[in-house]
C-alpha cells in the first residue's frame, strides 16, 4: 500500500538544519516509549502496565481522556468509581412519586461527553519509565475493543497524562517521546533530529484531536490528525459539495460492499494532492468517503478508532489516518500551537 499512497511526501523548503549552529537548548526527555505496529495496519500501540499487568493501548494523540476496554476492566477486576444510576424522587403527580433508576451525569464534568461513561480506578499505571498512582479511567463504549482481531488493544492512550509536555513521534523508528516544552522557534533547531526539510503547521484542537488547515486539490479543508485511524477518510458532504465529486462515478466508486454505521455505502477516491501550510505535500492519497462512522474492520483494521465511540460520533471534514502519517516524523509543540513535520528519515 505504501508505494501507491504517496508519490511525493515532503517538498524541500530551502532550509538545511546542518548549516545552522545550534543555539537553542535541547528539550529534556520526560519519558520514552517504543511503539508496536498493529498487525495488518499502520497504526501503533504503546506498551503499558495496569496494576503491574502488561497491556497494549492504541496511540491516540490528542487531549481526550485515556480509555480502557471493558474486556481489560473485567479481566483485571478494576473497581468502578462512580455510581452510574440513582433513584430520583419526583414531586406529587408523577407515577409512584419517583422517576425510577436513571443515569445521572454531572454536566460540569471536564470529560464532556465522557461524563456519561463508567469510570474505573487503577492503582498504578506505567508508561515507559513513568508510573502514576491511583488513576481514574473512562471505560470505552466500544464493546469490541480487546476482543476482536480488528481491535487487538486494551485501551486508547491520549496525551492527558502528559499535558505539560510536548510529544515527538518517530513512526519510522517506532519511538514516542514526551519532552519538556521548547522555547525555540527556529524550525531547524526545534527539529533536533537529522532532517533535510521541515514544515511548520499551525494547529488547533478539535474535539480533543489536532486539527490543521490543508488544501485538497486547491480547496481549503480542515483536517484532523488521527493516529487511531488506519485509513484517511473524508465526510461525504464535503466530498460532494466542496470537492465536486459524484457518487457511483469512476472518481467516487463504491468501496466494495462496505457500509458505514448508518448502513450507507462507503466510497473510494484518490486525491491527487493534499498540501499543508508550511510546504508539506502528499500526492496520490487514497481515501474513503463516508457519511457516518465505521466500527467494523476494513483490511483487518478499525477505520476510525477513537471516533467510533458511538454510531452518532461526528465525522471530521477530513481525517488523516496512519496510512499517510506513518511516513512522517511529528513534533507537537503545544505551547506554540505548532506541528513540526519532516519525512521519516
Amino acid at each position: 500500500m505504501g508505494n501507491k499512497l504517496l508519490a511525493a511526501l515532503i517538498v524541500l523548503l530551502g532550509w538545511n538544519g546542518a548549516a545552522l549552529a545550534q543555539t537553542c537548548s535541547l528539550p529534556q526527555v520526560a519519558d520514552a516509549v517504543d511503539l508496536k505496529p498493529v498487525p495488518g495496519t499502520d497504526m501503533m500501540t504503546v506498551p503499558v502496565e495496569i496494576n503491574g499487568t502488561p497491556k497494549q493501548f492504541l496511540l491516540d494523540v490528542g487531549t481526550n481522556v485515556t480509555e480502557v476496554s471493558q474486556a481489560a476492566v473485567t479481566e483485571l477486576g478494576l473497581p468502578e468509581t462512580v455510581k452510574r444510576t440513582e433513584t430520583i424522587t419526583g414531586q406529587s403527580g408523577l407515577t409512584n412519586g419517583s422517576l425510577g433508576s436513571v443515569s445521572v451525569v454531572d454536566v460540569r464534568d471536564k470529560t464532556g461527553a465522557g461524563g456519561a461513561q463508567t469510570k474505573v480506578r487503577v492503582a498504578s499505571f506505567t508508561i515507559g519509565r513513568a508510573t502514576s498512582k491511583s488513576m481514574m479511567f473512562l471505560v470505552a463504549n466500544d464493546a469490541d475493543m480487546g476482543k476482536s482481531s480488528a481491535e487487538p488493544y486494551d485501551g486508547l492512550l491520549t496525551g492527558d497524562f502528559f499535558k505539560q509536555y510536548d510529544v515527538e513521534i518517530d513512526f519510522g523508528g517506532k519511538e514516542l517521546n514526551y519532552l519538556t516544552p521548547t522555547r525555540c522557534t527556529d524550525p531547524n533547531q526545534v527539529v533536533f533530529w537529522s532532517h533535510s526539510a521541515v514544515a511548520v503547521i499551525p494547529i488547533a484542537m478539535n474535539d480533543g484531536k489536532i486539527s490543521v488547515p490543508v488544501s485538497v486539490q486547491g480547496h481549503q479543508v480542515n483536517a484532523v490528525i488521527d493516529t487511531s485511524s488506519s485509513r484517511t477518510t473524508m465526510r461525504r458532504d464535503v466530498a460532494e459539495l466542496i470537492m465536486g465529486l459524484k457518487p457511483d462515478t469512476p472518481d467516487m466508486a463504491p468501496a466494495g460492499d462496505l457500509k458505514d454505521s448508518k448502513g450507507l455505502p462507503v466510497y473510494d477516491h484518490i486525491f491527487s494532492q493534499i498540501s499543508f501550510a508550511g510546504g508539506v505535500t502528499a500526492n496520490n492519497v487514497p481515501a474513503l468517503i463516508l457519511t457516518s462512522t465505521m466500527t467494523h474492520q476494513i483490511n483487518k483494521g478499525a477505520v476510525l478508532g477513537s471516533w467510533a465511540r458511538s454510531a452518532d460520533a461526528p465525522v471530521p471534514d477530513l481525517t488523516l489516518g496512519m496510512d499517510v502519517l506513518h511516513q512522517l516524523h511529528l513534533y507537537v509543540v503545544y505551547g506554540q500551537k505548532t506541528l513540526y513535520v519532516t519525512g521519516g528519515e
